[in-house]
């Protein structure tokens, strides 16, 4: 917890619910994680909406403690430009695709110009090829439990719709890129999970 001498404000000041008092300069980072789960990242504002795949009370106390609630497919609570980098990881694919078009919106808005989104989660093509092996009822029930189900996943983009949806919006590049690679500095090596060489996942950069 901050010291009493250290300017602080709640999260339910920014989302509404409580569930984190963090020093200013922590909420008002120009880096944010997008869907941090347990996942908490030095040097960025973490924040998380949780659902039944990662639930709130599954986080330990100390990292909830460093946590901002908020609904990622509402209306963020952060000025327009507010920040310079975003972030997310294995979290695109837990929005619907009318929830991830207001996140995508939200975050394009809330971005300054030139500011960069990366996201890392699983592509379509890859899900096709990992999970729906036969062309089937049988296979099409089996890659509906495996790929969706399971893990509570609701949509999977490819590049290139991906690539439609960023343009419709507004980011001027729209770009893959490799695991732990990138030109800005805050996202080298950023990734936690281990790189799957079979193309499963997409890593994709998003200038605005």
């Amino acid at each position: 917890m901050p010291s009493d001498d250290k300017e602080t404000l709640d999260s339910t000041t920014l989302a509404g619910e409580l569930h984190a008092h963090l020093p200013l300069d922590v909420l008002l980072r120009d880096r944010i994680h997008y869907g941090c789960g347990g996942n908490v990242k030095e040097g960025w504002l973490n924040v998380d909406g949780f659902d039944g795949s990662y639930p709130y009370e599954s986080i330990p106390k100390e990292k909830r403690e460093r946590i901002v609630y908020m609904d990622l497919a509402r209306k963020h609570p952060f000025d327009t430009g507010a920040f310079s980098f975003g972030y997310s990881e294995h979290m695109l694919e837990h929005l619907d695709q009318a929830e991830s078009l207001i996140y995508l919106s939200e975050v394009y808005r809330t971005l300054e110009f030139g500011g960069v989104l990366r996201l890392c989660f699983p592509g379509l093509s890859g899900v096709l090829k990992r999970h729906y092996r036969e062309s089937d009822f049988e296979g099409a029930q089996t890659g509906r439990e495996e790929a969706f189900n399971m893990w509570h996943h609701k949509h999977f983009y490819c590049f290139e719709s991906l690539k439609l949806v960023g343009d419709h919006l507004g980011f001027r590049e729209v770009y893959e890129v490799l695991h732990g690679e990138s030109e800005y500095e805050p996202f080298q090596g950023i990734e936690t999970r281990p790189s799957k060489e079979d193309g499963f996942e997409l890593l994709v950069e998003m200038v605005k």
